[in-house]
């Protein structure tokens, strides 16, 4: 191929913003699943009900969009959850019309798993420091507004 440089492609992985989210994205999957194990709980589920108990009545499309996910994909780990007897979804027809709510149950999980996400954030903060940590956050949040924005 023309123009083709295969020594240029060792370096994407460093320089590539994408290419280091989606690595750290699933490190810190792998991370806080284990941390959450004990309690049968994902490191998504556990974001899935913190995003309907911040917001009791959500719909899967609302809560799709604040997450940047894909409404299918959410609707589905939603299911689990209401198969779980975790969550319960009222009123409306379809993603964009059903609320979602915590039940009792999920209100528990969600309370013995706060702890264990403090904790593992504890140890974030302790292996990289905290400003370091808050640092990472803000430019995570920069780099998605970035990102936003149509290509040109």
């Amino acid at each position: 191929m023309d123009g083709f440089d295969p020594e240029s492609l060792k370096n994407v992985a460093a320089a590539c913003p994408g290419f280091q989210a989606r690595a750290t994205a699933r490190a810190l999957t792998r991370y806080y699943n284990a941390c959450f194990k004990p309690l049968g709980l994902t490191a998504e589920q556990f974001s899935l009900l913190v995003g309907i108990g911040a917001d009791e009545g959500a719909t899967v499309v609302g809560l799709a969009e604040q997450a940047g996910v894909d409404p299918t994909t959410l609707s589905r780990n939603v299911l689990n959850l209401e198969n779980r007897k975790l969550v319960c979804a009222t009123g409306g027809r379809g993603r964009a019309g059903k609320q979602l709510a915590l039940t009792s149950s999920g209100h528990q999980l969600l309370t013995d798993a706060f702890p264990v996400w403090n904790a593992a954030r504890a140890e974030l903060a302790e292996q990289i420091g905290e400003d370091k940590l808050c640092t990472a956050l803000q430019a995570m949040a920069k780099l998605a507004e970035a990102a936003d924005f149509p290509a040109t």
